[in-house]
């Protein structure tokens, strides 16, 4: 089955915020280096690729910190300007991939239900989806701190499918990273992997139904 018919078979489609919906990690970026900029500490470079961007932000912090050898007890200070920059810059260089609008309308005008399924923090996620104008398309948003344990738990993919009131076969999860593949395998719910998002090579050595480049695959 193609990606397409993939999606088009479910009633239900999740997906991930982070580098499968959104390009967000030029602010992410630009917060970080704001965030050690306050802190007394040397940003990363304007083209530096943030790690871990699958995962909460203390643990991209964390590994942010561990690249440049700043010792854990910065963690506080630098988590508390990284939120006060990132919400500061009201999201302005974090942008849609191409195609993503094309295809959230095509699924509700066949009837579909949509939500989202982050690691990021609700509050800042729903922020995200509301100034890329995408927010009324989905019925539910599930944060990184919505429930006990971020994914590859599966503990946030349970809670989006009980709020759509939508059974794991109904469903699929849309994603870019390892944490999303092996949060749908556990849940049993289908798998498309985003190949231009954040993931890299630990996302394409996991399970998946299907691949895509381009959002415009979806919906030919």
């Amino acid at each position: 089955m193609s990606a397409a018919q993939l999606v088009a078979s479910r009633k239900a489609l999740i997906f991930d915020l982070d580098g499968t919906l959104v390009d967000t990690q030029p602010d992410i970026r630009k917060a970080i280096n704001g965030a050690l900029s306050d802190c007394g500490y040397d940003g990363m470079g304007d083209d530096a690729t943030v790690p871990n961007l699958h995962a909460t932000l203390p643990v991209i912090l964390s590994a942010v910190m561990e690249r440049l050898g700043i010792p854990e007890s910065a963690m506080e200070p630098l988590r508390l300007a990284y939120i006060k920059h990132y919400r500061a810059q009201a999201h302005a260089g974090s942008e849609i991939y191409p195609g993503v609008m094309e295809l959230l309308k095509a699924h509700r005008a066949r009837g579909g239900i949509m939500a989202v399924c982050t690691n990021k923090n609700r509050a800042d996620a729903l922020n995200v989806l509301e100034r890329c104008d995408i927010l009324p398309f989905f019925q539910y948003v599930t944060g990184g701190d919505t429930t006990a344990h971020p994914k590859p738990h599966p503990a946030p993919l349970a809670h989006t499918l009980q709020q759509l009131q939508t059974e794991p076969a109904d469903a699929i999860l849309i994603g870019d990273t390892h944490a999303d593949a092996l949060c749908a395998q556990t849940m049993q719910t289908g798998f498309l992997l985003h190949r231009a998002g954040y993931g890299g090579q630990a996302a394409l050595d996991c399970p998946n139904d299907a691949q895509f480049l381009s959002y415009s695959e979806l919906y030919a």
